[in-house]
């Protein structure tokens, strides 16, 4: 088992570059098409089709300038130059950025006062209109769903806290949503497993058509994907930013970090 970097480097990744598996995806889709059967293509949201960095940025930019954080000037100090770029999957990693030592007080309590704040606004409607979509992300789905293809996004983001913000974010982007052809699958309740929950929905969706590809930014979450998918289905990675959660290495798998084609 492996977390990032070390997962990226014990995965046997296929050679063709990122605009060749975004055309591929697209040339597979259109062939089935021509056969008469309904290609399927599943896109993870999160860090996937869109940048979640600003909206992780906004709320930390607000806990800064926030009264439960007013005591908390070293840290202020430290955090007041930070900017979009360097935000990354978690806040531990920012405090490795910024040089904040996440294991001696008074820093450490910082950080954990930092991420209930963070994580209370992270996974709610409200700060999803920060999110950008990944280059190349909103016209590659659209060329997809013109195609003729069946397009289901399945995200660990989930239905009480995350529901109506979803929505909407998909719609002011110009992503296809609400119409024939597309499913939107989201946790039932907030703490169901993320592996789990998108295992089984894999399942389901091998019911829908033929899946010609997923794409997906957490390793374990491909990986155990990969084995519910059928073999023939392009399994893609997103190369953006990851959990630390470990995942077994892989074999053929596709990697990309932008939806250029």
């Amino acid at each position: 088992m492996y977390i990032r970097n070390a997962w990226i480097e014990k995965t046997q990744f296929h050679p063709l570059a990122a605009e060749e598996v975004i055309r591929e995806v697209l040339l597979r889709c259109r062939q089935e098409i021509e056969r008469g059967g309904l290609p399927v293509v599943v896109f993870d949201l999160d860090s996937t089709l869109f940048d979640v960095s600003k909206r992780s940025f906004e709320i930390l930019k607000e806990w800064l300038t926030h009264p439960e954080s007013g005591s908390f000037h070293e840290t202020r100090e430290k955090l007041s130059d930070l900017e979009p770029s360097e935000m990354r999957y978690s806040l531990e990693d920012v405090w490795e950025i910024k040089k904040i030592p996440s294991d001696v007080s008074p820093y450490d309590h910082h950080l954990k006062h930092a991420k209930r704040f963070w994580r209370a606004r992270f996974f709610a409607n409200e700060y999803l209109r920060h999110d950008e979509p990944t280059p190349g992300a909103v016209q590659f789905v659209k060329t997809l769903y013109e195609a003729g293809v069946m397009i289901v996004y399945l995200t660990g983001r989930d239905v009480p806290l995350m529901a109506f913000g979803t929505f909407d974010q998909l719609k002011s982007h110009g992503l296809p949503i609400e119409v024939e052809r597309t499913r939107l699958i989201l946790k039932p309740k907030r703490h169901l497993d993320d592996l789990d929950f998108k295992t089984g929905a894999a399942r389901t969706i091998t019911g829908f058509g033929k899946v010609i590809a997923s794409f997906e930014n957490e390793p374990k979450n491909l990986v155990a994907m990969k084995e519910v998918f059928p073999p023939e289905t392009m399994n893609v990675f997103i190369e953006s930013v990851s959990s630390d959660h470990p995942a077994p290495s892989g074999s053929g798998i596709y990697r990309i970090r932008e939806f250029h084609f």
